[in-house]
């Protein structure tokens, strides 16, 4: 008779026994695959949460510092009231981001996103822009702000999907003289696309924009997915419907061309918030850039506080599984070995026959193993009954261990500002709890764990009886 057999027949006629191994390991591996899927969902919502917020760091002119910032008067003003002379500067950097470092940058491992923009506060001729809710002073009404920009298609705002492209086409490196307005301003002055806009660049002389005329073609027309709420303030050159998008070499000739021929900031965003610090290590090693020029501004703090509770769950349950297979390992392995100890009988016949010791083990692990084999299918449904209460409840737990800012979570859910200082709320993963339910992977997972178990559990509770020999066996039965 073969050890299948002779197990198969055993598992069935003790049945008490049986029951009561079922019963052990039924509970040991709802409890581990319990871990299992909690640990899977504790690994989902981190990585839905880094792919949700996302990470970013800002590279700008280091103007305390850099060897290259320049500071030039401009002109002496004397106030008619106090008679006090008061002086102004222009202030700017002869090292700047070329798009080629952009290009550069891009290419770093980690690196979603480059943007860069030359900011503009100019006047458009005849342009009729929305009017914001706060009055701005009489030096700026008519200006709007002009957003100079490599490519509007990596831009954020439209990355981040606070702005859609309706028609037309983005802005790209190789454009020039062109621009991109919303579908509403286009609208309320009566423009479609492959119409001009009509601006003069910049007179230092004049202090204002009386230079040369520029006109710039719409090539596109955007939509905002969100605005100013109801009694916010914003002033009509910052709402969101005024925007208006040119290429770089516009921004340039609006600005004079002098000061600004690429840009004095970078706004980056990576893939995984983790990898912030090799990121931003690899970044500084780009021997294109001068840094001496710049310094480089990050902030990961916003993830981390959102991530924390994600973390302190994901590091208890991988303790609880460490703890509950050990402990499984050693209440299995005590019960076989009272159970083996009154099996001395059967053991001395089966050796007198001329059957091995390694055969009498192997008919013990499958003996157990035909039992986990049932109890360890059948805890996929008592895991999942389970799951969720038990994973919401260690989440709730870790939550209230972790200190917690309710500004740093406003943030984490923040998108990006819209030009109102509007914020697009995304949830997070933990404010609803984590969706927590058992796989196919999971109790793959469970069924590797129980055999381990299993093997050292019969490997250990049979080295007290195996290492008799056959007349010490016998001396004991006597």
């Amino acid at each position: 008779m073969n050890i299948f057999k002779r197990a198969f027949l055993y598992v069935t006629r003790k049945r008490g026994k049986t029951i009561l191994l079922f019963a052990i390991l039924l509970i040991m591996a709802t409890f581990v695959l319990t871990g299992l899927s909690i640990w899977k969902a504790s690994e989902a919502a981190q990585l839905d949460l880094r792919q949700s917020l996302g990470g970013t760091f800002d590279i700008f002119v280091d103007w305390s510092n850099s060897p290259y910032v320049v500071k030039e008067p401009v002109k002496d003003e004397v106030n008619e009231e106090t008679g006090k002379t008061s002086s102004s500067f222009l202030m700017y950097s002869t090292v700047q981001f070329t798009p080629e470092n952009i290009a550069a940058i891009k290419g770093v491992s980690g690196v979603k996103y480059c943007g860069a923009r030359q900011d503009n506060l100019l006047p458009f001729d005849g342009l009729s822009l929305f009017p914001g809710t706060i009055s701005t002073d009489a030096k700026y009404q008519g200006y709007t702000k002009v957003l100079g920009v490599c490519s509007t298609e990596e831009d954020e705002l439209f990355t981040t999907g606070t702005l859609t492209l309706e028609e037309g086409q983005h802005i790209s490196n190789d454009d020039t003289h062109v621009a991109i307005i919303s579908q509403s301003l286009a609208e309320r002055n009566e423009l479609e696309i492959g119409d001009y806009l009509t601006a003069h660049s910049y007179s230092v002389k004049d202090q204002g924009f009386t230079g040369q005329e520029i006109k710039v073609r719409i090539i596109g027309l955007f939509t905002p997915n969100a605005v100013e709420q109801f009694g916010e303030t914003v002033t009509a050159y910052d709402k969101i419907q005024n925007r208006v998008f040119v290429d770089l070499q516009s921004s340039k000739e609006f600005d004079g061309g002098k000061i600004n021929y690429g840009f004095s900031a970078l706004h980056i965003t990576i893939t995984d918030p983790q990898d912030m610090a090799q990121v931003v290590a690899d970044v500084k090693a780009l021997p294109e850039i001068d840094w001496k020029a710049f310094t480089v501004e990050a902030d990961n703090e916003t993830y981390e506080n959102a991530a924390a509770p994600l973390s302190a769950l994901n590091e208890l349950v991988v303790t609880l599984l460490v703890v509950m297979s050990i402990v499984s390992a050693i209440i299995l392995a005590l019960i076989l070995t009272l159970w083996t100890k009154t099996r001395i009988h059967e053991i001395g016949v089966l050796l007198s026959v001329g059957i091995r010791k390694s055969a009498i083990i192997g008919q013990y692990l499958i003996e157990v193993l035909l039992i986990a084999a049932l109890a360890f299918g059948l805890s996929y449904f008592t895991s999942n009954a389970i799951a969720g209460q038990i994973g919401n409840h260690l989440l709730e737990q870790s939550m209230q261990t972790e200190p917690e800012d309710k500004n740093d979570v406003v943030a984490a859910a923040a998108a990006v500002d819209a030009g109102a200082d509007n914020l697009i709320q995304k949830p997070l993963p933990t404010e609803n709890g984590i969706h927590v339910s058992v796989g196919p992977d999971n109790l793959a997972q469970l069924y590797l764990i129980g055999l381990a178990i299993v093997i050292v559990a019969v490997s250990t509770s049979s080295i007290t009886v195996m290492r008799l020999n056959p007349r010490e066996i016998l001396s004991k039965m006597c």
